[in-house]
Order: structure tokens, then sequence, then C-alpha cells
């Protein structure tokens, strides 16, 4: 297991389905392609499943001064301390004999504690990563086996979203929308 902590900067949208960070000096943009669906993995544990598009640009020169001073107050600091275990191809047969080998996806787990402003919580995620034919059969055959009867607290639908939603609930946030003014051209 690797844990790490970093700061993102997020831009939260009105939408929830569109996600726009900025993260070691690059432009990261998901925007949900389908979902959310409905999933029960245990008795213990259901939620929501999503599939996501993501872009990745490189900033030459990060914007240091919203990282610094946000003159619009829109930017939201998200500390996270992250508890990753990723399991690859060959190393998935340990969890389940069900799960798919061709093609082959990454599943990874990630407990997270992320803090914005005064607020804290904590988050789990399990990911599959690879050739879309594997995506949900490998999501649906893992989810039992790593969200068993064993866990300690249950894992409700209500509380299974994205990070810009748990933003979106933070009263210091703001995602209004754009001002109807528009600026005549000259």
């Amino acid at each position: 297991m690797e844990t790490s902590t970093q700061t993102d900067l997020y831009l939260p949208a009105e939408d929830p389905a569109f996600n726009l960070k900025m993260r070691d000096g690059q432009l990261q943009i998901k925007r949900r392609l389908a979902g959310p669906l409905s999933t029960a993995f245990s008795d213990a544990a259901s939620g929501r499943c999503e599939q996501w598009g993501k872009w990745t640009l490189d900033l030459a020169d990060p914007p240091v001064a919203v990282w610094d001073d946000d003159p619009t107050d829109l930017w939201v600091a998200v500390e996270k301390t992250r508890h990753q275990l990723s399991f690859a191809p060959e190393e998935q047969s340990a969890l389940s004999e069900r799960l798919p080998t061709t093609p082959a996806a990454t599943l990874d787990a990630e407990l997270t504690t992320v803090e914005a402003a005064t607020d804290t919580a904590w988050t789990f995620c399990l990911e599959a990563e690879g050739p879309v034919a594997s995506l949900v059969d490998t999501l649906t055959a893992a989810g039992p086996a790593v969200l068993d009867e064993t866990l300690p607290v249950a894992l409700a639908p209500n509380q299974s979203f994205g990070y810009v939603r748990w933003l979106q609930q933070r009263p210091s946030v703001t995602t209004r929308p754009a001002s109807g003014v528009q600026i005549p051209r000259n």
C-alpha cells in the first residue's frame, strides 16, 4: 500500500458531472460519460458506478497566483491524504477467480482523507482502468471481494458521489453561475 499527501486546486462547477482541477503542474479535465448507476457490492456496501473521461494538459507555467491568491474566490484547495492499493491484472486472481483477464484492466482501491477549508471527510473509491470492454466486469467481480461484510461502516448510495458534489455542499465554496451581464462589443 502506498500513502501520499497532496493538495489539488478545484474549480467546482454547478454540474457535478464536470471536474476541473490543477495538480502537479497539470490541468485535469474530467467529464462523466455514463452513470451514475446504483450498485450493491454487499449488504454493507452499495454506491454509484460512473464512467469518466479524463484529459490531462501539462501547464508550461502553472498559474502560481491562483494557488496563492484567487481574486475570483472560485478555486478551492483540497488537501488529500491517499492510501492506495493497486492490483495489476496478474495479481487479481487472489481477489476473485471471476475477474476477467482478457482484456485486462488495472484495479485500484483508494481510501482518502479530504480537507477543504475547515471541513474534513473521507472517501473510498474502487476504480478499474484499461480497455472499456473489461471495466464493468472487473468492478462487478472485484467489488464484492473488496467490499464484503467485514467493513467497519456501511457505505450507503446516498453518500456516493464525486468531489465536486461534496464541494458543492460546503457553505464556504462558491459554484455560482456566470453572471448574466453581457459586455457589449465595440
